[in-house]
């Protein structure tokens, strides 16, 4: 059986979070505090709002919290957020494989407000902003900065060989 393109394009979601996030964990407490104009913070704010970001919605799209809560009012070490990425990861890779991407999802009151694939698309598009942002941080102090394109996954994980990094 084919796996569906969406399941290719979470699993990398779910690995750039994770390679992002072991890079951060061997990081010292002044690299987490690093910030750069035009980014959304600290990097370790960065880091936690992704998985923040991810947590709400899978709420969105399944009424459950995964993971241990890492909103903006909590404060997280990336060894937490590491463990909740992992969990949320895996979470929406299973949402997406058996979810009808048209179903309507309800906020606010609005029965209609979006759909499952809408959340899953911005559930993407969050990582891969924020990730960028985490990347620019890194790379504005000179620190090492993690590739997490897509070509990267396939080569790590053994289903590409094209690498156009």
């Amino acid at each position: 059986m084919a796996t569906p393109a969406l399941d290719h394009v979470l699993r990398h979601n779910a690995w750039a979070n994770k390679e992002l996030l072991e890079l951060c964990v061997r990081l010292d407490p002044a690299t987490l505090a690093l910030s750069v104009p035009g980014t959304y913070g600290t990097l370790q704010r960065t880091v936690q709002h992704i998985v923040g970001g991810e947590q709400f919605y899978i709420l969105l799209l399944t009424g459950e919290v995964v993971g241990t809560p890492a909103g903006e009012r909590h404060t997280r070490t990336i060894a937490e957020l590491l463990v909740t990425s992992t969990l949320t990861g895996a979470r929406a890779i299973a949402i997406a494989a058996s979810d009808d991407a048209d179903r309507p999802i309800k906020s606010d009151g609005d029965p209609t407000a979006t759909t499952v694939g809408t959340v899953l698309a911005q559930l993407v598009n969050h990582a891969n902003e924020h990730r960028a942002q985490a990347a620019t941080i890194l790379g504005a102090h000179g620190r090492e900065t993690p590739v997490l394109s897509a070509w990267r996954y396939g080569i790590k994980t053994g289903i590409s060989k094209l690498d156009g990094d």
